[in-house]
């Protein structure tokens, strides 16, 4: 690996989801997950981080790491914790946060759906209830009513194959159930509609607000795909997979194209519905032929055989070159800017963090060198955090927390994180202490 710099227009923060980082809040869907013992160690919400009282201390500690950009997303349980139901003290929390954001210099990325949602709206079937766009819809008017003014730059909603996937594919999300493909491409349907109906919607009213810098994009989580074996059923099942879990999602919240098997033609007019596209890198798969046509005729691992130098805490592959990949194949075809939303590891022992924030911006910068439009790096997570089904075991922030005492730390990769962010610069003394030069472990292009 090389020196290198990031130019000094592209702008580097963190991310995090208010209900993995918040806590107290009752009305959430995850809440009432957690209440039926479906998250590891049976472990809840209710504290998380504790960020919800703790927002202020906390954007001090983004200070201290010279945060430019900063992902966070706003908890529609709080806003509409009953169905038609406005909470004016949620609303009003929100607004504290955010300009407190502001004021110090860094700029906020608003997230309007990440995972979860009221209990309310889950117990009628959430995403696959008839009238789900509507009232998703309805909850983003009331946001943008309500911060319109603060804030220029939304992502609609986070993650939607893997909401889908988990939901109604895997049983890890609520409502929990296993291999529903009927459900798992109603939902994908109407959260694609959800997108491109809250796109026009957000631009319509902060337009007659007169703004004319709003940016609203999604947020796809986009794995390297490959086939484990060169033989056509095992390719095969490589392109189902990849075409269920990743095209089908970008031709929808995108192009505005519902395609096969969701539908057909385009309901708001062939345009694009992004300004920016969204992208969570985090690690390579391997697919696997398997006849199951319940699981879409292939299973998804990890590489076998690896050391656990290329593992993070969870077992997934550490693989910096496929962010390159997935970036560079987005961007070809759409030619928008690119935000990179989420990249980060699990590491409690904080020894491979700094290695991965640096080989990964490396990617950045080779992409950046190929003429993509890439304009940030959202390192993921600002603070320790529920991860989700996997509950308080997976550490990926900056800053570690004391779940008993909530004590906030920031990490010695989180000091190199600040370091970077600051001079935009990775220079040969970070190299050298960090990455093993001698097998070229940086340079994976």
């Amino acid at each position: 690996m090389k020196p290198f710099n990031l130019p000094s227009t592209f702008k580097l923060g963190s991310a995090t989801a208010a209900t993995q980082i918040e806590g107290g809040d009752l009305n959430s869907n995850w809440y009432h997950w957690g209440l039926q013992g479906r998250i590891a160690n049976q472990e809840s919400s209710i504290v998380a981080a504790d960020h919800y009282n703790r927002y202020r201390e906390d954007i001090d500690l983004m200070k201290q790491l010279h945060q430019e950009v900063y992902r966070m997303s706003i908890e529609w349980s709080r806003i509409e914790p009953e169905e038609g139901i406005w909470s004016e003290e949620g609303i009003k929390h929100y607004r504290q946060e955010l300009t407190l954001l502001i004021e110090a210099g860094i700029e906020p990325l608003v997230t309007l759906h990440h995972f979860s949602q009221p209990q309310w709206f889950e117990a009628i079937g959430a995403w696959t209830h008839d009238k789900c766009v509507f009232y998703f819809t309805r909850f983003v008017k009331k946001v943008i009513e309500s911060i319109g003014d603060l804030v220029n730059e939304y992502c609609t909603i986070n993650e939607p194959n893997v909401l889908v996937n988990d939901s109604y594919m895997d049983g890890n999300f609520p409502p929990g159930k296993k291999g529903d493909m009927k459900a798992y491409f109603k939902a994908s349907k109407h959260l694609i509609l959800a997108h491109l109906e809250s796109y026009q919607l957000i631009h319509k009213m902060r337009t007659e607000m007169g703004y004319s810098d709003t940016m609203v994009g999604m947020v796809h989580h986009l794995a390297y795909f490959e086939s484990a074996k060169k033989d056509p059923f095992t390719k095969m099942s490589r392109n189902i997979l990849d075409y269920a879990f990743h095209t089908l999602f970008l031709k929808g919240m995108v192009e505005g194209q519902l395609a096969f098997p969701i539908g057909h033609g385009y309901p708001h007019g062939k345009g694009i519905f992004c300004d920016f596209i969204g992208i969570n890198y985090y690690s390579r798969h391997m697919i696997h032929f398997k006849f199951n046509p319940g699981m879409l005729f292939g299973e998804i691992k990890f590489k076998a055989g690896l050391t656990d130098e290329s593992l993070n805490d969870m077992g997934w592959e550490i693989y910096p070159k496929g962010l390159y990949e997935v970036v560079e194949k987005v961007y070809r075809k759409y030619a928008l800017p690119i935000y990179i939303t989420e990249n980060g590891i699990p590491d409690s022992q904080d020894q491979k963090r700094t290695k991965f924030i640096i080989t990964h911006l490396e990617q950045v910068h080779f992409l950046i060198e190929a003429g993509v439009d890439i304009r940030r790096y959202y390192y993921w997570s600002l603070l320790d955090n529920l991860e989700w089904h996997d509950g308080y075991g997976p550490r990926f922030g900056l800053i570690e927390v004391n779940y008993k005492t909530l004590e906030r730390s920031i990490r010695s990769s989180g000091k190199v994180y600040a370091q970077i962010c600051q001079t935009k610069k990775i220079g040969a003394n970070l190299i050298e202490q960090y990455i093993d030069t001698s097998s070229d472990a940086g340079a994976l292009r």
